[in-house]
């Protein structure tokens, strides 16, 4: 019997957050989502707590709190959100897009995130996030631009 190999190009979905491993297990979950707001899978959402809908990176009173699962054009037409919750800590292991180039000195420590969808590996934090993405691994060639690591969630901000 012989194998034929594909001659087609893959390519690889752009997703900015992708769980690489938890423990426990912990299924994703509904939410329920602002109807006015569009969702993308792979983007983290945010609670805003003076509605207790979950929004992708906006709001005034923000608390990081899941990545979605399936990109949702408008959320009024699945006003439930499927989503994997954020746990803060290593039991949950997440590859991350950056911002820029990641670098050996930059692994084991804090990271703003930029937006809903990009950690900013420039090695610094500040009082008015609502969380951090400790970074634990370059994945793949820097010029990916991913790294491996777990979020810690500090809480609400208002911004």
């Amino acid at each position: 019997m012989r194998l034929k190999l594909s001659t087609q190009k893959r390519t690889r979905s752009k997703v900015a957050f992708k769980l690489f491993s938890q423990s426990p297990n912990i299924p994703a979950l509904e939410y329920t989502a602002d109807a006015s707001v569009s969702f993308t899978q792979g983007n983290m959402g945010v609670r805003d707590t003076s509605s207790a809908e979950i929004k992708e990176g906006t709001g005034t009173t923000l608390t990081i709190e899941c990545i979605v699962t399936k990109t949702v054009t408008t959320a009024s037409s699945a006003p439930v959100l499927r989503a994997i919750p954020i746990v803060s800590g290593p039991g949950q292991l997440w590859v991350a897009d950056c911002t820029a180039t990641p670098a050996a000195n930059q692994l084991n420590k804090a990271h703003n995130l930029t937006n809903s969808s990009t950690v900013d590996n420039t090695s610094t934090t500040d009082a008015t996030t609502a969380g951090i993405f400790i970074g634990l691994k370059i994945v793949g060639p820097t010029s990916d631009k991913k790294i491996l690591g777990y979020f810690v969630k500090i809480g609400q901000v208002t911004s």
